[in-house]
Order: C-alpha cells, then structure tokens, then sequence
C-alpha cells in the first residue's frame, strides 16, 4: 500500500542520516562529519544554535544531540534539564565522558576538538546553569527536584 511505501521510505532515510554518522533527534550517531577548526576564544556564538552535537568515546564513537551555551571563553552541556534519566550517569554519551573526557563539538557544520571536565557545584556551574536555562526558557522554580543535573565545560585539548 502507499503508507507502507512512505514508511519504508522514512525508514530508508532515518537509516542512511543514521548510518552517515549524524545523530538524529533524540537517536544517536556515530563520528561527527563537518570541517575541524581550532578551538575558538569566544563561544558566544553557541547561543544563537538551538542545539550542538557532541562525540564521545573516541575508539567506537557515540554522538547525540545536546544542548549548550556559551559563557565567555567555553561552551556548557548540561546532562539532562528536563527529559530521560533523571540520574545523569544512566545517559550513554555522560558515562562516555567520565570514561574518556575527549570530545568532539558540531556547532553548525564546523567540528571542534575538545575535553569535558564536570563542573562542582559553585560559582562557575551556577552560571552556566542560569545561561542555560535562559537560552532554553526553563523556570528554575517548576525544576524537577529529583532530576540531578551535570553540566560539563569544553575547552580546548
């Protein structure tokens, strides 16, 4: 029938965007494809995407969608701020990362080469926490108390 057309068609295609190495919505990738830069001195211009792509595990890569934003001279990913697991460590790429903190960063088309380092509760996490939930519109009063939330600074290898 046609419907079962159109669903082996997008089946086909969400196979082959998989298979290309792009994670797609909350489906993930492998190795991130886009040009390498160096590692900018500013990151501000993160808070102008809706959300990045980051690569982890560098031997077998993993790669999802996350969001992020800039404050300063690094970007922020959070672990999860309102979906999924509520323990941060139940998330493939969080596990990856405290396995191997090597990273790689899609913003846009460019790559970038980069190192995750968990932040502590302090100074540093509050702003980038207070960045991140305004870029995405989330009040910090209907937070979720049982959701644990890391957030990781990149910067440069």
């Amino acid at each position: 029938t046609m419907m079962q057309w159109k669903a082996a068609c997008a089946l086909a295609l969400l196979t082959g965007l998989v298979g290309l190495g792009c994670p797609l919505g909350p489906l993930s990738g492998g190795r991130l494809s886009g040009e390498v830069e160096p590692a900018p001195v500013d990151w501000l211009f993160v808070n102008e995407v809706d959300n990045c792509q980051v690569e982890t595990r560098p031997s077998d890569p993993h790669s999802v969608n996350v969001w992020c934003a800039g404050v300063g001279s690094h970007p922020y990913l959070p672990s999860s701020m309102i979906l999924g697991p509520k323990d941060p460590s139940e998330r493939e790429w969080v596990r990856n990362v405290l396995d191997d903190p090597e990273v790689r960063l899609r913003v846009g088309r460019v790559v970038y080469e980069l190192q995750a380092l968990r932040l502590e509760p302090g100074e540093e996490y509050d702003a980038a926490r207070s960045a991140l939930e305004s870029k995405y519109e989330l009040d910090p009063a209907e937070r979720d108390a049982d959701r644990e939330i890391w957030i990781f600074r990149l910067e440069a290898r």
